[in-house]
């Protein structure tokens, strides 16, 4: 986006547009120069940079002033100073108690704390002011074509009119789920209706204006990832008989926008809640942030972690911060789920419902911290239930166990199962294995393990037998009626002995 005395628009029988830059030999001829100026100045001053571009703004004065953004955006801007010059001009009012009656007594307090500082009197007296943004220095700069530049431009002009936008309508082909998501991340409120994702603008809610106007805008490269796209927004606008609504439409097929936009990243999670819980370990099941679109009716459903374990997904929603149109919106949305049976719904203490409003099992109240014991509750539920219905499975499956030691989680992938279920169901039919851990030692193998051991002292060699004979699982050495004696932290002191 650019500053808004930068937006420059232009209405005609009820509809806005930015002053788009055309990519006209003219305008290309003052990117190219501006971008030229930014190369040379690599090296030196903020301020000289400035003082350069200023001799062409009476050219286009928006114009340029507009790229000029978009190439600071490019550049690493840094203090060059070899101490600071808070500290510098702190020493140097300490020594003149204040004030200096004249330029000399001001060049020899300057010599004097420069001595003192070690530092040339030339160079400290740069350090005394270059933290000011015209002495910072442009230490790196990256370039852009300058027809690309104009195309950033624009699209900058656009991000900025939809600013002050009351709200918007798209349409899009293909990249539904980057945009769904990034309406998502970008907390903006939508439905969807006809085919078309109607979002609420900065203008028509809260007082939230500038940061959801930002959110708004941030959207927009989003969108024209997209195949196929168009837009259309009622844009806010002061005139001299007041506020007034105009439209702006937008398409896919303006060649002023036909470049490969950026998408800045943003802030991972909307809530220190949302943040606490992706930190947590839920035993062995794996969590993933926004995973997937789930339909609830006319509206596109995305929530906010899914826990995955063994085939099976639950998907977890939280609600904390709200308003009444918003929580409105989120019980109905959570009434028309398609997959209610497979969601749990975490929601604030605070938050101005009962919990009966919401149609769905696995509702959890919270107060501040995430309640972890209650959630391994319910996936434990999960866990169970699909561990009998895995061993229902494996009654109708014949289960070959060939080899002297089996790895069962080989066989658990083979037949699409959890490995607790098939070892579950092998306990009932193994008579020539022993179950270790998770594989299957015969019993032959066991007796010559067993043989091998006598006389053995040190566990690193009791754990190279096992080795040779591809034994993963130190549970062995329990099955043969062994300890473990560890002397230390070093697993080459450790010995075993008969139990």
């Amino acid at each position: 986006m650019l500053t808004s005395d930068l937006l420059v628009t232009k209405i005609h029988n009820g509809k806005i547009e930015p002053v788009y830059a055309t990519l006209d030999q003219k305008n290309l001829e003052i990117s190219s120069s501006i971008i030229n100026l930014f190369q040379e100045h690599i090296g030196k001053t903020y301020g000289e940079l400035i003082e350069e571009i200023e001799g062409f703004e009476e050219i286009d004065y928006r114009l340029i002033r507009g790229l000029t953004q978009i190439l600071e955006r490019r550049c690493i801007i840094e203090m060059d100073s070899l101490i600071e010059p808070v500290t510098a001009r702190r020493t140097v009012f300490e020594e003149c108690n204040g004030a200096v009656s004249d330029i000399k007594e001001r060049k020899e307090i300057i010599e004097r704390v420069a001595r003192r500082l070690s530092i040339e009197t030339d160079d400290f007296e740069k350090t005394l002011w270059a933290d000011m943004e015209e002495n910072l220095l442009i230490k790196e700069f990256k370039t852009i074509a300058p027809e690309n530049l104009l195309r950033q431009y624009n699209l900058s002009l656009t991000q900025t009119l939809l600013f002050k936008a009351w709200g918007m309508e798209i349409q899009i082909e293909g990249n539904y789920q980057d945009v769904f998501w990034k309406i998502k991340q970008l907390g903006l409120m939508y439905l969807i209706q006809d085919g078309k994702i109607i979002i609420d603008g900065p203008v028509s809610i809260f007082k939230m204006t500038e940061r959801y106007g930002t959110a708004l805008a941030k959207l927009l490269p989003t969108i024209m990832k997209c195949s196929k796209w168009n837009l259309k927004a009622s844009i806010l606008k002061k005139t001299m008989q007041g506020k007034k609504i105009y439209d702006f439409t937008l398409d896919n097929t303006r060649q002023i926008f036909n470049i490969e936009v950026s998408d800045p990243d943003i802030e991972t999670f909307d809530s220190a809640i949302e943040k606490e819980f992706s930190l947590l370990n839920f035993n062995g099941w794996s969590c993933k942030r926004e995973p997937a679109f789930i339909k609830a009716g006319q509206y596109a459903f995305i929530p906010d972690f899914s826990l995955e374990r063994n085939g099976t997904r639950i998907y977890v929603e939280i609600i904390g911060f709200w308003t009444p149109e918003y929580l409105k919106n989120k019980i109905q949305k959570i009434n028309l789920l398609t997959e209610k049976k497979n969601l749990i719904l975490l929601v604030d203490n605070d938050l101005a419902c009962s919990g009966s409003e919401f149609k769905i099992d696995n509702l959890i109240f919270y107060n501040k911290k995430i309640p972890y014991l209650e959630i391994l509750k319910i996936l434990r539920r999960y866990e169970e239930k699909q561990l009998t219905e895995e061993v229902e499975k494996l009654k109708n499956i014949e289960i070959i166990l060939q080899g002297s030691v089996i790895n069962l989680d080989e066989i658990a992938r083979k037949y699409g199962v959890s490995l607790n279920a098939l070892k579950t169901m092998i306990q009932q039919k193994i008579n020539r294995h022993l179950l270790i851990g998770d594989q299957l030692v015969d019993n032959q193998t066991v007796k010559t393990v067993q043989s091998e051991l006598d006389g053995i002292k040190k566990h690193s060699e009791a754990i190279i037998i096992f080795e040779k004979y591809g034994i993963k699982s130190q549970q062995m050495l329990d099955v043969l009626g062994y300890k473990v004696k560890w002397v230390g932290l070093d697993p080459e002191n450790a010995e075993i002995s008969r139990a």
